[in-house]
């Protein structure tokens, strides 16, 4: 599949997820979280000015990418401000031993190649750097849809801020 397939599919995942599930869409009370010291990866670092701060730079690509613990493993994602949700690859899924069986994926989405469903999953923890946020919804693509994981806007938007400026996306909790 092209890279502009891939685009419109996941714009019309991200519209399709907010109109048919939009009164569904739930935020969840940010939990009280220490800083953690020592998880930085390279194109991260944390900021002074606010104790659970960081910056993530644009890669080459125009992209910002990022390496994340979650569940105590290692995923690289993609930050995707038209994405929903998290949604995680195949692989990735397994790599979290998540163990899905095709009777969860229920959630049905319309994609440029047709109707498919995903499966709806709770992350225990999603970390970069000194952010850390606790049971993070999710989804899980089927097989082949996607590549890399998509950091989608439910998790920045249970940051206190995220901002993007001169080519830097910038995190706060």
């Amino acid at each position: 599949m092209s890279l502009i397939l891939k685009w419109v599919f996941f714009c019309g995942l991200a519209g399709i997820m907010v109109i048919n599930y939009g009164d569904q869409i739930t935020m969840l009370i940010d939990h009280n979280i220490k800083a953690k010291e020592g998880r930085n990866a390279s194109n991260v670092t944390s900021t002074s000015n606010v104790v659970n701060s960081m910056e993530v730079q644009r890669s080459g690509d125009g992209h910002y990418w990022l390496d994340m613990n979650v569940n105590s493993q290692n995923i690289h994602f993609i930050v995707d401000t038209g994405a929903s949700y998290i949604t995680l690859s195949q692989q990735d899924a397994q790599n979290l031993n998540l163990n899905l069986h095709e009777s969860d994926y229920t959630i049905p989405v319309n994609t440029a190649a047709g109707q498919t469903t995903m499966a709806p999953v709770t992350l225990d923890v999603v970390s970069v750097g000194v952010i850390e946020l606790y049971d993070v919804k999710a989804f899980v693509a089927r097989d082949g849809m996607l590549s890399v994981s998509l950091l989608g806007m439910n998790y920045l938007n249970r940051l206190d801020r995220f901002s993007f400026k001169d080519q830097r996306l910038i995190l706060e909790q």
